[in-house]
């Protein structure tokens, strides 16, 4: 990928990491046609137009350090390719279900799903954050791994969901609804960045929702600019 070189241009403000996600998906745009990648050593297919882990790093660091617990359930709000719904089966969860705003993107879960042989373990479901969900589904860990981008524009395709989120709104409702699917003693895991993302914004939700906000990994990495990936785990405050 492009490099910068921050001290020939200077100090980057938010608006240059924007654009440096911006570059990123329009070169995962030159994909016509389903094509290969690897995740810990697991081959996915990646559909066009859906959130490709060839061009985008954060999905195997999030399949990678998502602690999945033996037998839980889980919640994957924007699987994208769902691999990592797909690997929390492999690491043990007994039940995942996947959602996806992104048709083309429910398209490839389940061509994956099918891959790997998992439809007895993982689901997936077309709609907006929680909708498709029966209003007593309940789980154990809920995990997205957010469109970090805030923007202002209200309305964008399906395949820019998956890295921007207008006024942060999908954001928002994930953490403020996800008390609703959650079981008594389960956790919220948020992927983010906080070179790309508005950490002081997650925290309001959180706070609102009744959820303390804990960071559980962090590491280094780069798209156009070098930035930070971290997850933070969000869980009912006690009384």
């Amino acid at each position: 990928m492009e490099k910068s070189n921050e001290q020939d241009i200077g100090p980057l403000e938010y608006d240059d990491y924007i654009e440096g996600t911006r570059k990123v998906l329009e070169k995962s745009k030159s994909e016509k046609k389903p094509y290969k990648v690897t995740v810990l050593d697991k081959e996915f297919i990646v559909f066009p137009g859906v959130f490709s882990p060839k061009y985008f790093n954060d999905t195997e660091l999030f399949a990678a350090n998502i602690p999945v617990q033996e037998g839980e359930e889980m919640l994957e709000i924007g699987p994208g390719t769902g691999a990592i719904s797909i690997i929390a089966a492999y690491k043990g969860a007994k039940r995942v279900v996947a959602i996806d705003v992104n048709p083309e993107a429910v398209k490839n879960t389940l061509a994956n799903i099918e891959l790997h042989q998992m439809k007895d373990k993982v689901e997936v479901r077309q709609g907006n954050l929680y909708e498709p969900l029966a209003g007593n589904e309940k789980f154990d860990t809920i995990f997205w791994n957010t469109p970090f981008g805030f923007v202002e524009q209200d309305e964008i395709p399906d395949l820019e969901k998956s890295v921007y989120d207008p006024h942060y709104k999908s954001t928002e409702r994930f953490l403020k609804e996800a008390t609703n699917h959650l079981k008594e003693d389960g956790r919220v895991l948020i992927g983010f960045s906080t070179t790309l993302g508005k950490l002081d914004l997650i925290q309001k939700f959180a706070d609102e929702s009744n959820l303390s906000l804990d960071l559980l990994y962090e590491a280094e990495s780069e798209e156009v600019h070098p930035v930070k990936f971290e997850i933070f785990e969000a869980r009912f405050k006690k009384s």
